[in-house]
């Protein structure tokens, strides 16, 4: 982009000396225009001409920078929209793909829930199946005390209650 010097000195000189011409016209009327130089006024003329043109040209460009300037707003606004749009779009994807996650954790938490508590009825009552067994066998030992298949069965219980409790720390990860 070209930068157009707004605050040109020359030509405020060149209005100054025209102002100076014009003072002297108006003051001493045509007698005035005896005492300034002709080829001055002439060449003072041509270079208002040349500046003029050039003036012209420099206006002419940034009307042309302007214009461009103005279709590439257009442009940026059109893809910015666009943009806008398709971010929209992504963001309509995401919160759908977000409600079918959850749909499917929910689910899940709640297979998991239902598991657990299948899971924790097997272990209560396993818990008194195992309590009962040891009532029973304690009174077994009691009425007979040093029976042998008593004693057995006794040390049977015992493995499979450490069996069982191995089993459900491996189960919870313990």
């Amino acid at each position: 982009m070209r930068n157009v010097d707004r605050f040109n000195t020359k030509q405020f000189s060149r209005v100054s000396r025209n102002t100076k011409i014009i003072y002297q016209f108006a003051k001493y009327g045509s007698k005035g225009l005896s005492k300034v130089n002709p080829t001055l006024v002439f060449i003072d003329a041509v270079v208002s001409l040349g500046e003029l043109f050039i003036s012209y040209s420099n206006y002419r460009q940034v009307k042309e920078q302007n214009k461009q300037l103005k279709i590439e707003i257009k442009t940026l606004i059109k893809e910015f929209s666009n943009f806008k749009k398709s971010l929209e779009l992504k963001e309509e994807k995401f919160k759908y793909e977000l409600g079918q996650n959850s749909k499917l954790i929910e689910k899940e938490l709640r297979n998991n829930r239902q598991k657990n508590e299948a899971l924790k009825r097997a272990y209560e009552m396993a818990k008194d199946y195992f309590l009962n067994m040891k009532i029973e066998i304690e009174l077994y030992k009691q009425n007979f005390p040093y029976n042998k298949e008593i004693l057995e069965i006794e040390k049977k219980y015992y493995e499979v209650l450490s069996s069982y409790t191995e089993i459900s720390l491996e189960y919870i990860g313990g």
